[in-house]
C-alpha cells in the first residue's frame, strides 16, 4: 500500500542522514494482508537480499524488524528457509532479526527516491504532500515511485487505468505518459 524510508534500531534522539548515530537505514512497508501475506513479502525480501554477508556499519547493517509476535514467528521460519535455500546453517545468515522500537522518517528528499528523476512530477507531489511524513505515507507517491522505478517493465496501459484514482491533474497525467513514452 505504501513504503517509506527512515531510521530504526538505535538510541540516538532524532536521527538524520547527517547525524544517524546508532540507527540503521530502513524501509517500512505497509501491505494489505488480504492481498499479500507477510510470508510473501518476506520471500521478496530474501530474493533481493544478500543474507550471507553483513555490512559492518550500523547505518547499513542487515536487519529485519518485526512488529508483532506473529510476525516474529513467521520471520524466524523465513530465516530457516533462507538457510536451507543456501545449504548453510542458520548461524551463517548474517541478517539480524529485531523488534521495531521506533521509526523515524528520513528526510523528504529520501522519500520515494525514484521520483527524484522526474522533476515536474516530484515538484507536484512535494507541493501536495507538505513534509517527509505525508510524502512517505502517500499511497499515490508510492505507486508512482514503484512504477517509475521498475524500469518501465510494467504495463503502461494497465497503469493508465489506475491514474484517475490518484487525483492527479490532467496535465500531470500527460507528463507521466510522456515520461513513459519517451523512456
Amino acid at each position: 500500500m505504501r513504503t517509506r524510508v527512515g531510521y530504526c534500531g538505535g538510541q540516538t534522539e532524532a536521527p538524520t542522514y547527517q547525524s544517524i548515530g546508532d540507527h540503521t537505514e530502513v524501509i517500512s512497508i505497509d501491505f494489505d494482508p488480504d492481498l499479500i501475506s507477510f510470508e510473501k513479502v518476506l520471500s521478496y525480501f530474501w530474493e533481493s537480499h544478500h543474507s550471507l554477508r553483513n555490512n559492518p556499519s550500523t547505518q547499513y547493517r542487515h536487519v529485519l524488524f518485526y512488529r508483532s509476535g506473529v510476525q516474529k514467528e513467521i520471520a524466524e521460519k523465513s530465516f530457516s528457509a533462507e538457510a536451507d535455500r543456501h545449504g548453510v546453517t542458520l548461524e551463517s545468515i548474517q541478517t539480524h532479526l529485531e523488534a521495531i522500537t521506533e521509526f523515524t522518517y528520513a528526510e523528504r528528499y529520501h522519500q520515494n527516491y525514484y521520483l527524484t528523476r522526474y522533476h515536474e512530477l516530484r515538484a507536484f507531489l512535494e507541493e501536495t504532500y507538505a513534509d517527509e511524513k505525508s510524502l512517505g505515507d502517500s499511497a499515490v507517491a508510492t505507486r508512482l515511485n514503484a512504477f517509475l522505478g521498475s524500469g518501465m517493465e510494467r504495463d503502461w496501459n494497465k497503469f493508465r487505468e489506475e491514474l484517475p484514482n490518484y487525483g492527479l491533474p490532467e496535465a500531470m497525467e500527460s507528463t507521466l505518459e510522456k515520461i513513459v513514452v519517451d523512456h
